[in-house]
């Protein structure tokens, strides 16, 4: 079976998206986006099935509470139905690959400071960060603007403690790279970098226990 990747004519939809976006628009084109956009994002997630299942998100928003155009100028898919998940998403900013933790409970915040607080989990968690490094992935950014209650502001591992979402990720530009046959064979690669930082979090911080939001 030859492989195939998201073809020109996705960011030309994406392009024409962004123009359009309208219910009606999307309606009257569902099979270009079905063709051009989900079909190669499913084959692309059957190159991944070594990391977990896929879970492709709606093209719709909720405009219901939050206002704004009713779809969405990306596709995305999160892979893995663990604590931690990897995820890919495509929009005219570029293809991004990444994994951990985007919404993280306050008690999956608990423990992850917990685990950074300990010498030994952290350098567990540092190995993990630096082979996603290698591959082009980085940590994001702390949110934090100081330390969290109960740390030290002088704490050796503030910038960590100071993180509220787990995740760590690579932006590529679109460009022809896309199109290859081998487009899979590097986020791939991405991804399989990021697996120690999963397995990490999913052994020291784990799912949530609290009662599901809704």
């Amino acid at each position: 079976m030859i492989r195939r990747m998201w073809p020109p004519g996705a960011l030309d939809f994406l392009r024409e998206l962004e123009a359009n976006n309208d219910r009606d628009w999307f309606k009257a084109n569902r099979a270009r986006y079905n063709a051009v956009l989900l079909e190669p994002a499913r084959e692309l997630a059957a190159q991944l099935a070594h990391l977990g299942e896929p879970r492709f998100f709606r093209p719709w928003n909720n405009t219901r509470f939050r206002p704004g155009p009713p779809l969405k100028e990306h596709i995305a898919f999160s892979i893995g139905g663990d604590a931690a998940v990897y995820y890919v998403s495509l929009s005219l900013d570029g293809l991004v690959a990444g994994a951990g933790i985007h919404h993280p409970d306050a008690d999956q915040l608990e423990r992850f400071r917990s685990a950074i607080a300990d010498g030994r989990r952290a350098a567990a968690f540092e190995r993990a960060v630096a082979a996603a490094n290698a591959a082009g992935l980085e940590l994001i950014e702390p949110e934090l603007k100081r330390a969290p209650k109960g740390y030290s502001v002088d704490h050796p591992r503030i910038d960590r403690l100071r993180l509220k979402r787990m995740t760590l990720f690579h932006r590529s530009q679109i460009g022809r790279w896309l199109h290859a046959s081998t487009a899979d064979d590097r986020i791939r690669a991405e991804l399989d970098a990021a697996r120690p930082f999963v397995a990490w979090l999913c052994k020291y911080v784990g799912p949530s226990t609290q009662p599901q939001r809704h």
